[in-house]
């Protein structure tokens, strides 16, 4: 469906011919890429079919609905997306099913009908243009959440990478991830525990730099420091040099009352965690350098965000009692 805008009814600055889809029509685009038969799509039920497509593209329909409309209305330029590029509706779900699926060229040239450079060219360029909405979408709170001391959790996600080269061994040590016991990237991420939202993202970094090292010399903890709040994190964040702007696990001085906020606050943090790695990208060896992760992995925690916004909310840290 192509929507004109006159500049009276566009909320951008640009000058705008959008190409607009409901969800219910990016829901029949999708599931008609992914090889449905209309008599299938005819006896699945509403739900099911919804099934299907967030299978094949990690969100549902409405998200992807939005995040097409948002590339378009942007007034970033690196997401922006120009008129040129606005019959790419194909182009841009095949690149939702690429962080998906992680899937290889070759097999995404299959399923999709279109040469192997089609299929790598216009899955990072929609990739980056999702990554690029992050200006947007991944904000830190404009009131600082006014009087509130502790704000946000903060921790490192670890991903699993192929071993980068180095000039004189086999493994390069900088980029051992614990957690892996393998070559990794880490971001460090900052979850709001007011409401459902990612506030600070910063990296990627070679997984052998520790969380608190980030902390500490990466611009989270001064900036906290200048604000005058504190974040909650685990036990690997203790260190006395960071008292004042981190609240980690203390089973001698916490309440109970407390203990059970530490620890739902982790908990909560462990669900957005969970909400980004349901990408495979994010999963499995990711396969294509340090840069390429970085649009990947921005990209999904914007996606992760549209998730939250329309209805997909973290784990709950205010109980009855608390």
């Amino acid at each position: 469906m192509n929507v004109t805008m006159s500049d009276s009814d566009s909320s951008s600055s640009w000058d705008t011919d959008m190409v607009c889809y409901t969800a219910d029509e990016i829901l029949r685009i999708g599931l008609d890429l992914a090889g449905v038969k209309e008599r299938t799509k005819q006896r699945a039920k509403f739900e099911t079919q919804m099934q299907m497509f967030v299978d094949r593209y990690g969100s549902n329909h409405v998200v992807c609905a939005q995040i097409w409309e948002d590339l378009q209305l942007t007034t970033i330029d690196k997401a922006h997306l120009p008129v040129e590029n606005r019959d790419k509706i194909n182009y841009f779900l095949m690149a939702m099913h690429f962080l998906k699926r992680y899937d290889v060229e070759s097999e995404r040239s299959l399923i999709y009908g279109v040469s192997r450079d089609t299929a790598r060219t216009w899955s990072w360029y929609f990739v980056e243009k999702i990554q690029a909405l992050k200006s947007d979408k991944i904000t830190w709170p404009e009131d600082n959440y006014g009087d509130d001391q502790w704000i946000m959790s903060v921790d490192g996600v670890h991903c699993w990478c192929f071993e980068p080269s180095h000039p004189e061994w086999s493994q390069d040590p900088k980029y051992y991830s614990h957690k892996y016991a393998s070559s990794g990237y880490n971001y460090e991420l900052g979850v709001s525990l007011c409401e459902s939202r990612l506030i600070w993202m910063n990296g990627p970094f070679p997984a052998g730099a520790n969380d608190i090292s980030v902390f500490g010399t990466k611009g989270l903890a001064n900036k906290l420091r200048s604000l005058g709040k504190v974040a909650i994190a685990d036990g690997a964040y203790h260190a006395i040099e960071y008292f004042d702007v981190l609240s980690t696990p203390n089973p001698t001085n916490d309440s109970e009352l407390v203990r059970k906020f530490k620890s739902r606050a982790q908990r909560r943090h462990e669900s957005f965690n969970s909400i980004i790695k349901n990408f495979e990208c994010l999963q499995v060896q990711f396969r294509h350098g340090m840069k390429r992760f970085a649009s990947c992995f921005e990209a999904c925690c914007v996606i992760a965000q549209y998730q939250m916004e329309n209805g997909r909310s973290l784990y709950e840290i205010y109980t009855k009692g608390m």
